[in-house]
């Protein structure tokens, strides 16, 4: 009988999943050769670091995502996430040695800037609104990004990014205007290429114009004028300009522009005076030229070696505008074609006092050439597709396999099942134990340790292993109230639990759930432990963090040495001989409290779900420790608060966004914050900040800021990895009759 059994079973089960593990494998083989056909298509390619970096740019499901790959052994080191709406469009610069893109997810500007050596970062965060189009309210400029735009609280605002920073100014707060800005665009033709400085043409609210300079002055905000009453239009964008070009130090007599008679050769331009001078006398002969404005200082005039293009080669100089010197980049054009010259997509970059030449061209190719030295190099979308399939995409691996597998088609899907059953019954009984225990352990860590009296109990009717389940009633206090709980246990006829039993129970605050807990988890599960008055003894430096500082805390308390990793931000310190709180879990030590500040009552605090909704891994490594930046969205009833929070988080546990953690919370604070999130917002200038100690490791600061002539008072705890210093501009929730108001967004 056992013998009929087994080969029903075979033939029920097993025979059927080899039919399917041979259609499988088939259709894994064509899966793998057809690999080249679902490579992505490749829109954009940069060059990075002299050459030995390559910047792939290709579609994600949150916008595009750009690659940096290793250009000598073609293996990718980097992903990161450009957020983008469906329009794609980005806008891009080398600055600093760096690549700065800009993209726009729905309203919000996203600046990123890639660094081949120390990563990414994100500039804007979210707080510069594109109204319309990214390529009509953002331009690249001679090596600078430029934004404008009004927000639809009718905040005017401008933005520049020179040398991977930046800078960013309101205009409703200038006094130099007469009456607030309503609106802002591009002055007629001003972003064109022949033009010495691009102008904003900006609307008062009476009705009357304005200018401001898309290039930022020396004190890091435009300059600003006024169109006259007389004047027309033209009139007062030439008179502008020629102002501004004067207080920046910027010469328009001597602009270069390509005649539009034949043979198009480039011209001297004097923007001042409207005409036109002799031509630029290059080494050779340019014609059908294009000009390419790099920098500041130097220009690339690009052609044909003849009149008629079409007899001719490239041929192209590099012009310093300052010294009249020319120097022949002829190697970075031999790759290209006329045609590809004249694409308008064709973009070349050069920082000034930079040997680099860069280019670009938008689903085509990119390239570099080491001005001086005459290296150079260029790679196609065909290239980076096959460093791609290098990688082992069209070959038969375990990798591939697992990609085929996660396409879950009906085919896979049927084969997993028919292969999951017989598995299942053979090898779940041996898992289902440890899978049990590792969730009681779970549930276990989400609670905190009360002790309880059993008031009430009594059999379910359900034997486990010939044990009963009882349903216990206990009763507990938690946080100065008395509670109940109804826990359901199987419990020993050896060591039975009688009503009036105290008991350890696991308390579930969020969702008002308790587990027992037996002795010999108590032994192994340790409760958080606090350390009072610790004396910090020693400061180590780790490292800059943006404008703070990262710090290793060595403190002592009863005689005992604890470690604390923090983050210092600007106008804050930590001094040895001060004294702190600890709290102590998993074997880590974290500020409770340092300094002056409040002593907080545990007990009063309030316990919140919150939401990850974005994990940043900073440049910082502490005692085996790597330092997160993190988004979360915390619940609060109905209410939803957003929070950015710094954290060192031990380098083996895995953070990811969607986790739901605990957080605590001062009510007062959270309840605060909610009621001026309800109100107005708006950019206000900090004009002092004054702190007072930390709560947890986040500096407690009173900031005063000033919005349209009237100050608010902001009292709260401060992200560190930002910080707030005096002149920063923040974003921020006020309310007007009380003069109280909380950050939205810091300065960037």
């Amino acid at each position: 009988m056992r013998k009929s059994y087994l080969s029903l079973f075979t033939l029920v089960f097993w025979i059927p999943a080899v039919i399917l593990s041979i259609l499988v494998w088939n259709d894994y083989s064509g899966y793998v050769r057809s690999a080249a056909d679902r490579l992505l298509p490749v829109k954009a390619l940069y060059y990075l670091d002299q050459g030995k970096k390559v910047l792939a740019v290709t579609d994600s499901s949150n916008g595009l995502m750009a690659t940096l790959y290793d250009a000598g052994t073609h293996k990718a080191e980097q992903e990161v996430e450009l957020r983008s709406d469906i329009h794609r469009q980005r806008l891009v610069s080398y600055q600093a040695g760096k690549l700065v893109v800009a993209t726009k997810d729905n309203m919000s500007l996203q600046v990123n800037v890639i660094d081949p050596a120390d990563g990414a970062k994100e500039l804007v965060q979210g707080s510069f609104n594109i109204p319309t189009f990214l390529s009509s309210d953002g331009h690249e400029w001679r090596g600078r990004l430029l934004f404008a735009g009004a927000d639809k609280s009718s905040a005017v605002h401008v933005a520049e990014v020179s040398q991977a920073q930046l800078h960013y100014v309101n205009l409703n707060g200038s006094a130099a205007l007469p009456a607030r800005p309503v609106s802002i665009r591009e002055a007629f033709f001003s972003f064109q290429e022949a033009h010495s400085l691009p102008v904003y043409e900006v609307g008062l609210k009476d009705g009357r114009t304005a200018y401001a300079s898309a290039l930022f002055g020396k004190d890091g905000i435009p300059l600003l004028g006024l169109r006259g009453a007389q004047e027309s239009a033209p009139e007062a964008q030439k008179r502008v300009g020629q102002e501004f070009a004067a207080q920046l130090g910027l010469d328009n007599t001597r602009l270069l522009r390509v005649s539009s008679e034949y043979p198009k050769q480039v011209h001297y331009y004097n923007e001042a005076a409207g005409k036109w001078g002799e031509a630029v006398k290059t080494p050779e002969p340019v014609y059908q030229a294009r000009l390419f404005p790099l920098n500041d200082q130097e220009t690339l005039i690009a052609g044909s070696t003849t009149e008629d293009e079409i007899k001719g080669t490239l041929r192209g100089y590099l012009y310093h505008e300052q010294t009249g010197e020319f120097t022949n980049v002829n190697a970075a054009l031999k790759t290209l074609s006329y045609d590809q010259l004249q694409d308008p997509k064709l973009s070349f970059y050069k920082e000034a006092n930079n040997d680099t030449l860069y280019y670009s061209s938008p689903d085509s190719l990119g390239g570099w050439l080491l001005v001086k030295e005459g290296l150079s190099g260029q790679i196609s979308n065909g290239e980076l597709q096959q460093w791609q399939m290098a990688a082992g995409e069209d070959q038969l691996s375990a990798a591939t396999f697992k990609n085929y597998v996660l396409t879950w088609n009906a085919l896979v899907v049927n084969w997993v099942i028919w292969l999951a059953i017989p598995l299942l019954m053979v090898v779940g009984l041996l898992w289902l134990p440890q899978l049990l225990i590792r969730k009681r352990w779970q549930k276990l860590a989400e609670g905190v340790l009360i002790q309880g009296t059993v008031i009430n109990l009594a059999e379910t009717g359900m034997l486990v292993n010939e044990q009963p389940q009882v349903r216990l009633i206990v009763r507990f206090t938690d946080q100065g109230q008395s509670k109940e709980v109804q826990i359901k246990q199987v419990i020993s006829y050896l060591n039975p639990i009688r009503p009036g039993d105290q008991v350890m129970i696991s308390y579930n605050r969020s969702k008002h759930t308790a587990t027992l807990v037996r002795e010999s988890e108590l032994k192994n599960q340790a409760p958080p432990r606090i350390i009072h008055d610790a004396v910090l003894r020693q400061i180590e430096a780790c490292g800059p963090v943006n404008r703070g500082q990262a710090l290793l805390l060595h403190l002592e308390a009863a005689g005992q040495s604890y470690s604390v990793p923090v983050v210092q931000p600007s106008g804050f310190v930590y001094r040895t001989g001060e004294r702190a709180d600890l709290i102590i879990t998993s074997g880590n030590a974290r500020l409770l409290r340092y300094g002056p500040a409040e002593r907080s009552d545990q007990a009063n605090q309030l316990t919140l779900e919150a939401e990850i909704t974005r994990v940043q891994r900073l440049p910082v490594k502490i005692a085996g420790q790597n330092l997160l930046l993190l988004e979360i969205v915390m619940v609060n009833g109905k209410e939803r608060l957003r929070k950015v929070n710094s954290q060192f988080v031990p380098e083996n546990l895995e953070v990811t966004v969607g986790a739901v953690v605990p957080v605590t919370a001062k009510p007062e604070e959270v309840a605060l914050q909610s009621r001026l999130l309800q109100g107005k917002q708006g950019s206000a200038s900090v004009r002092s900040v004054d702190y007072r100690g930390t709560t947890g490791d986040r500096p407690l600061a009173t900031i005063t800021v000033e919005r349209s002539g009237q100050s608010y008072r902001i009292r709260q705890s401060i992200e560190p990895v930002y910080g707030v210093e005096a002149g920063d501009e923040l974003w921020i929730a006020y309310d007007e009759r009380t003069g109280e108001a909380t950050i939205v967004n810091y300065a960037t």
